[in-house]
């Protein structure tokens, strides 16, 4: 962890809760792995509904970075395609079979992509409000 890092409370608050969930699993399973949309909400001490809409949520992050991939993908299979079509131009006919296009197709990776940030942010755009020493003072 950082030095000098604070965590906001909510984000303790949910680290908490599953700091809790999991000791209190020390002895065996509380509630049974398969059903992971309660263990979620155990964990997270958030309602079922937001588990949903977070797990769809990632889920589609998922499938558009996916997509991104297949698009370089594509764009790079192509690239090496044309590169190897001006070769072929450039060779003798009998050097052609020598010739074999490379698969670059690579395993996409399953990793966990970056939360998106909320909608609204504090204070919505207010400026932050500053007191005076007199005012501060006045405030207990």
């Amino acid at each position: 962890m950082p030095k000098g890092y604070e965590f906001s409370q909510e984000i303790k608050q949910l680290m908490f809760n599953v700091i809790d969930f999991v000791e209190s699993e020390k002895n065996g399973s509380v509630i049974p792995l398969n059903n992971v949309n309660d263990r979620l909400k155990s964990m997270l001490g958030i309602s079922m509904t937001s588990v949903e809409r977070l797990r769809r949520e990632m889920r589609e992050e998922k499938n558009r970075i996916a997509d991104e991939q297949k698009k370089v993908n594509k764009v790079q299979q192509d690239r090496e395609n044309q590169e190897l079509e001006m070769a072929r131009r450039f060779r003798h006919a009998r050097s052609i079979s020598s010739i074999t296009p490379s698969s670059t197709i690579t395993d996409i990776e399953t990793t966990i992509p970056d939360a998106t940030p909320p909608r609204k942010f504090d204070h919505s755009g207010r400026p932050p409000i500053t007191l005076s020493e007199e005012e501060q003072e006045n405030i207990r």
